[in-house]
């Protein structure tokens, strides 16, 4: 059975650093003078009393953690983040539906960066500055964080963190867990000031430079204005955002081997990397061909419209310089399926990540071999790696529930009266976690507002399983995970 009193020991720990984050969106709030700050004094308060209330209960616990607790945790944590973060929205704007409020939060935590809003501009600065906080803490992962800045967890350390990063193995650059975290935390923090730096040298205002650098390096996307960064109409600011958004889709080990350890040949090495640098390369210059000569672009601007749009939704950042709609209906596909098909595993991105895509290439290609030579032992390579049965089944399992469950996702989005193809497109922008959508009711600039509380909450529900992909999110609901061992 579960440990409930180490459960609710970490549970409420967690919480309080909620209450930090809340506490600096109140600062924010005040400091430009601005009257919503009780919009995060009461969930800053609602969090404090329930942590106290967890950690009191948790106090005696043993600090043994079995790999039924961690998933539960990382579960639990992102739901209950997520619905604390509602309260803000709900009392610090004239937001008044719950699933508006839900979606939005949920939006922001798991860095999907679809948002209910129609005028952001108008926004507090607090409420601009909690989504993207929102987006920057949720981008690394909840409990990857704990674990960076409180090592004294202890033994339970590395079951949480093969219970958030669940799929393929991301890597560690230290024995320790804690001192692997801290590290790519470190690393973390420092691309996050780099792009602020270079957004205001391009020409932002601090507050737009903090926010969308937040938003950049998660892979969020959550803008401070309604048109995302058309707002500024420019290209310098487009190229920065090119830069950092497609650095932030490389699993953050290579980051670390990269830029710390100046490890060069190693990380070229790595087969994902090269795989999808390859693809945002391709369908970059597909799409700025398909601009240049059905849509009338210059060669610079139909190069760099590209470039962004497919880095954006390559890595599910989810940045918009363009209604891409408005664009030939042959980039539609290429665009819709580097948005499915994400970034880097051990990256903040979303979406299925390019390792699985790669693999299954592998997979497909084993077997045309073993039909022309039955008798053969021919082994699935990535790279330098032989990857044994499990992981192969792993990845199967992973593309038939997550068939399953965008397939019933858009069947009851078309029964609440979505029509087919913004169904799809919703499936995959929520499930993949990018943001904008490709579709006639909901487009890549509007809100998502007008749909209806049904849709929002199948919306949300699939934002968590992409992040959480999908057996983390799924396994309470099995009954064998509550009966003994």
């Amino acid at each position: 059975m579960l440990n409930f009193k180490i459960i609710s020991k970490v549970l409420g720990t967690l919480l309080m650093l909620l209450v930090l984050l809340l506490l600096v969106c109140l600062a924010t709030g005040l400091f430009y003078g601005e009257r919503e700050w009780m919009a995060f004094a009461i969930p800053a308060a609602v969090s404090f009393v329930l942590a106290l209330m967890l950690k009191y209960f948790g106090r005696h616990a043993e600090n043994k953690m079995s790999r039924r607790d961690g998933y539960f945790i990382v579960s639990a944590s992102w739901l209950v983040f997520s619905i604390i973060g509602t309260l803000p929205f709900l009392l610090g704007t004239d937001m008044t539906r719950l699933s508006c409020a839900f979606f939005e939060s949920m939006s922001g935590f798991t860095t999907t960066g679809a948002s209910v809003y129609t005028d952001i501009d108008h926004l507090p600065h607090s409420i601009l500055f909690w989504r993207s906080l929102s987006h920057w803490f949720g981008g690394m992962g909840i409990v990857f964080f704990t674990i960076a800045v409180l090592p004294q967890m202890g033994v339970g350390d590395l079951k949480l963190f093969s219970a958030e990063a669940t799929g393929l193995k991301t890597g560690k650059v230290h024995p320790r867990i804690s001192t692997t975290a801290r590290w790519i935390w470190g690393l973390y923090v420092v691309m996050t000031i780099a792009c602020s730096v270079a957004l205001i040298l391009a020409g932002m205002s601090p507050f737009d430079a903090i926010n969308h650098s937040m938003a950049t390096i998660s892979t969020g996307g959550f803008s401070t204005h309604q048109d995302s960064v058309a707002y500024f109409q420019s290209p310098l600011i487009e190229y920065i955002e090119i830069i950092f958004m497609a650095a932030s889709g490389i699993n953050f080990t290579l980051l670390y081997l990269l830029v710390i350890k100046r490890r060069f040949r190693e990380v070229w090495r790595d087969a994902e990397i090269r795989f999808y640098a390859g693809v945002l390369l391709f369908f970059t210059i597909y799409c700025a061909v398909c601009l240049y000569v059905v849509d009338g672009f210059g060669i610079e601007h139909s190069l760099r419209a590209a470039a962004f749009q497919v880095t954006s939704l390559g890595t599910t950042t989810g940045f918009t310089t363009k209604d891409f709609q408005e664009w030939h209906a042959c980039t539609w596909v290429p665009l819709l399926f580097v948005s499915l098909m994400g970034a880097c595993a051990g990256s903040t991105s979303g979406g299925m990540k390019c390792v699985r895509i790669l693999t299954s290439w592998k997979m497909m290609a084993n077997e045309f071999r073993q039909m022309l030579h039955p008798r053969a032992v021919i082994p699935v390579r990535l790279g330098y790696q032989t990857l044994g049965s499990s992981i192969t089944q792993t990845i199967f399992a992973y593309f038939v529930a997550m068939f399953l469950l965008l397939s019933v996702a858009m069947v009851a989005m078309m029964c609440m009266g979505i029509p087919m193809l913004d169904s799809i497109s919703l499936g995959v922008a929520s499930f993949s976690n990018a943001g904008p959508s490709i579709g006639w009711y909901v487009g890549p600039l509007d809100s998502w507002d007008k749909l209806p509380d049904g849709v929002l909450w199948i919306c949300s529900f699939l934002m968590l399983a992409g992040r959480l992909e999908i057996f983390s999110l799924l396994l309470p609901f099995v009954p064998a995970f509550w009966k003994e061992r």
